[in-house]
């Protein structure tokens, strides 16, 4: 299993941010298929990027759910570049973001969070 963000999220409202290109470049050169799985619930039993002890208590519910195969077939007989690792990897996001937004019952920002764009207060420019 791979986290194609590479860290949790720091997106304020919690929603999947810009991926990092390894999963796709795994995925396109082995040939493997990549299964998104969206999960909900785990920023309550670890809320934060600190490390501490999980609130385990009153008991939390986390929903995980897996999405069918990212499509990525039409990419695999082309190079590989950045342009393809980036197209691979927006689309294992959005499909990762899809899933997400149907367990939170929610609608995602229209432009994902990137924490290369990141400021020292934390908000994006």
């Amino acid at each position: 299993m791979i986290y194609p963000e590479g860290t949790i999220t720091h997106d304020p409202e919690l929603w999947p941010m810009r991926g990092k290109t390894g999963a796709a470049r795994l995925a396109l050169d082995t040939g493997h298929p990549v299964v998104p799985i969206g999960q909900w619930g785990a920023q309550e039993l670890m809320p934060g990027r600190e490390p501490r002890f999980p609130k385990l208590f009153p008991r939390k519910t986390l929903r995980v759910v897996a999405g069918d195969p990212v499509p990525l077939d039409d990419l695999r007989s082309k190079p590989v570049t950045v342009a393809t690792l980036d197209e691979a990897t927006t689309r294992i996001m959005d499909a990762i973001t899809v899933l997400v937004a149907e367990l939170r019952q929610a609608t995602p920002p229209a432009q994902r969070y990137d924490p290369r764009n990141e400021t020292t207060s934390g908000e994006q420019t």
